[in-house]
């Protein structure tokens, strides 16, 4: 399998980005768009794993610690555990503004590292488990690319979305 930034139209790719020196991955049907960090404003009021939004078309869109979001398989994965107030849209170079369901409208943002390509190929789900965020793991270029499951993210994201409200 190859990675490449050009536009395919098929559904069976993956987004593939960086985040804590760690290669993940998820459906690109899920990312409405991949925003330059400089859209996250902080605002300190909001709880620590939801400190930033970004103009989103008009509206406040909230932007997730993307640590809390990856939860114990970011840990798994190689991932370097991190404090909350680190990563909200402050150390990353991108945002990847992620749908609530597939082919809806934007749910939240997710600070990466930097997006690294597309990768070909329909998710094999081999390690899907309930409320388990990676669903596989596959070596692309010579290094293991961690996929992620797009509702167990969102639905975690909502979760520290609503805690972080109350």
């Amino acid at each position: 399998m190859t990675a490449s930034l050009m536009p395919r139209s098929d559904t069976d790719r993956q987004l593939m980005f960086i985040f804590g020196d760690v290669r993940y991955a998820m459906p690109i049907a899920w990312v409405v768009e991949v925003a330059e960090k400089d859209r996250v404003t902080s605002v300190p009021s909001l709880a620590l794993p939801v400190g930033g939004v970004m103009n989103w078309n008009g509206e406040a869109l909230p932007v997730v610690a993307t640590e809390l979001l990856l939860g114990q398989e970011g840990d798994e994965a190689g991932a370097t555990p991190f404090g909350a107030a680190t990563t909200v849209g402050y150390a990353q170079e991108q945002v990847l503004v992620i749908s609530a369901s597939l082919g809806s409208s934007a749910r939240m943002g997710m600070p990466v590292d930097r997006v690294i390509g597309l990768m070909d190929g329909p998710i094999e789900q081999t390690l899907k488990q309930p409320g388990q965020m990676v669903v596989e793991r596959r070596p692309v270029e010579g290094r293991l690319v961690h996929i992620l499951d797009p509702e167990a993210l969102v639905a975690r994201g909502e979760k520290v979305i609503a805690n972080a409200t109350l």
